[in-house]
């Protein structure tokens, strides 16, 4: 079963529980027969930007990385072990007219896809992947969101 381990703040009001559920819903439909283990570190605009320059040679701080590490299978089940960063700070400061909390979900999301194997680099793909995020966004529980 696919798991989440929460490290550093989540938003108020959001759950690890609610965190591992949106990423079972959204993991399950994309890559089904695929379990994944994933370490969520919630962290501010040093520690991504270290991170990110680090593992992708880019000296900038982001919103969001999402990195796919090992694959395991056994008994014919595979488990994917990923990470992902999250700078709850740029999250706050990117926010606009969304709520902070409606932004974390979009962002966790956006990440979510990418382990599942979407890109936005070509065109194509960065519709595909934006019109997924717009159907998962929608599936958020009410309440959830906001």
């Amino acid at each position: 079963m696919t798991s989440v381990e929460v490290q550093g703040d989540l938003p108020p009001d959001i759950s690890p529980e609610q965190v591992e559920q949106t990423a079972r819903i959204i993991l399950a439909a994309e890559t089904p027969g695929i379990e994944y283990q994933i370490g969520l570190l919630c962290t501010d605009g040093k520690e991504i930007r270290r991170i990110n320059k680090l593992y992708r040679g880019v000296d900038a701080v982001t919103d969001v990385l999402s990195f796919v590490g090992e694959s395991i299978v056994f008994q014919g089940l595979e488990t994917r072990i990923c990470d992902i960063i999250i700078d709850t700070k740029q999250v706050f400061s990117q926010k606009g007219k969304n709520t902070y909390k409606e932004e974390f979900w979009q962002v966790l999301i956006h990440a979510l896809l990418h382990l599942a194997g979407y890109d936005h680099i070509r065109t194509a793909d960065k519709k595909k992947m934006e019109d997924a995020e717009d159907n998962y966004r929608k599936q958020i529980p009410k309440g959830q969101e906001r």
